[in-house]
């Protein structure tokens, strides 16, 4: 049988699996307790309270309370503690999985999942009611405001402002993720358009296979779900298609924003090529070309870069580094990974398949040498006993012209590792131009627009 144990291991591509308790009396997770009470009527709060007195002992983080049917539920098939462990279910649903389902994802902290104004109406959703009730179920997962929440895959997650930035990219499913097929750098899961003064919308390519391949509806579409933070019910807002067009206007004080799938297919794992802007700050194009991150992603200098960066070396270079400065050493404190979420080098090497890839990352290669393998960091620690008789006097008075670190780049360059830029777009709005030059690449190719050698 379908169960929530096997449902959410795989929602969450193995990130949260419910293995049965054990104890005296406890068969498979299951423990029954009786009672000389009456039930008849009873509410299923105290029919829970009988439950959880005579489960003291079993040692457990999630408890699922099934009662009689002759309990009173106020109309309800189940209740969930939100956020909680607990959860509360009528006989005669307590075995459908899309009850289990929906009641634990209270306790995850999930509120429901609306539609046209109807609580219950998502049909992208466990948290919408709109799946099977039999015993068999629905095989489905979540709108995509709830797996943002859920983290599951928050190493694909992106977050745009198109008040002040916007997205070119490509959406996979879940399952991408799932079965390794997910490309090393430049597609996500879930984008979370968040801008000052405006309703947090989530975009998720609801790809119908694997884990979701009995989704109700929207299967092979771009859904769009809207929801407040604090875990608050989302709203469905659109499902697209190809070449359709989602749009919201007064987005923020800057235009309409426009959201637009340019492209869509549904093979091996599938890709969504998703458009995101507001139209008083830009407007993009599905007729250029789509944008990916390049293969080897270049290493860039710290999102802050520092004011004055001197045009050349010192004269005479130290002899050695301080240990805590040693190159070939990985940071041991958190950094931001693709500019989107805290990791640190144990977790860029926790996965031997996925090691190369997180370390195109530049922030991952300048925090994780050792781990990266970054060249010349197999050497030996200690230097040679013999150094060098003749080490150069001083360093060269200054750079080949092509190199010159003051000099603005006059090719495009990968902005925000999405959209091709370059340094003349970069300064064209005076109030952006701090903004866009936290990202690395700008910072790199365009220096003097950047002020860094102001």
């Amino acid at each position: 049988m379908i169960h929530q144990r096997v449902r959410y291991d795989d929602c969450s591509n193995g990130a949260l699996i419910f293995d049965p308790a054990t104890g005296t009396n406890v068969n498979n997770g299951v423990l029954t307790v009786t009672t000389t009470e009456n039930l008849n009527g009873m509410t299923w709060q105290n029919c829970g309270r009988i439950a959880t007195n005579g489960a003291r002992g079993i040692d457990r983080d999630y408890t699922m309370i099934v009662c009689p049917d002759v309990v009173n539920f106020g109309g309800a098939a189940a209740w969930g503690q939100m956020t909680g462990s607990i959860s509360w279910y009528r006989s005669r649903y307590a075995s459908a999985p899309i009850v289990q389902m929906h009641e634990l994802g209270h306790n995850l902290g999930h509120s429901h999942s609306g539609k046209d104004g109807v609580t219950y109406k998502d049909p992208t959703c466990n948290m919408g009611n709109r799946g099977s009730w039999s015993d068999t179920g629905s095989n489905f997962c979540f709108n995509a405001a709830k797996t943002w929440a859920n983290k599951w895959y928050e190493e694909y997650h992106v977050t745009v402002d198109p008040s002040s930035g916007s997205y070119d990219g490509t959406l996979v499913g879940i399952n991408a993720v799932k079965e390794d097929n997910i490309a090393e750098t430049g597609q996500d899961v879930v984008i979370k358009i968040d801008s000052s003064g405006e309703t947090d919308l989530y975009i998720i390519y609801n790809r119908e296979t694997g884990a979701n391949n009995e989704v109700p509806q929207n299967g092979d579409q771009v859904v769009i779900v809207a929801q407040s933070t604090g875990g608050s019910t989302s709203s469905w807002r659109a499902a697209l298609s190809e070449g359709q067009v989602y749009t919201q206007g007064g987005w923020s004080g800057n235009g309409n924003l426009i959201v637009k799938v340019c492209s869509l297919e549904t093979g091996t794992p599938g890709s969504a090529r998703v458009l995101v802007y507001a139209t008083g700050q830009e407007t993009l194009s599905c007729d250029s070309s789509p944008v990916s991150a390049p293969v080897n992603a270049p290493v860039s200098a710290p999102i802050n870069a520092p004011v004055n960066v001197p045009v050349n070396a010192p004269a005479n270079a130290p002899v050695s580094q301080p240990t805590q400065n040693d190159p070939c050493k990985d940071n041991s404190l958190d950094f931001l990974f693709r500019n989107k979420i805290e990791r640190n080098c144990e977790w860029i090497g926790k996965n031997s398949k996925r090691i190369d890839a997180r370390c195109q990352d530049p922030a991952a290669a300048d925090n994780c040498p050792d781990t990266c393998n970054t060249p010349g960091c197999s050497a030996p620690v200690n230097a040679p006993v013999n150094a060098p008789v003749n080490a150069p006097v001083s360093a060269p008075v200054s750079q080949p012209t092509q190199d010159d670190p003051c000099q603005d780049s006059s090719s495009t360059f990968m902005f925000r590792n999405k959209i091709e830029r370059n340094c003349e777009w970069i300064g064209r709005n005076s109030e952006r131009i701090d903004v866009r030059c936290q990202d690395p690449a700008a910072a790199d190719n365009c220096p003097v627009t950047c002020s860094i050698c102001a």
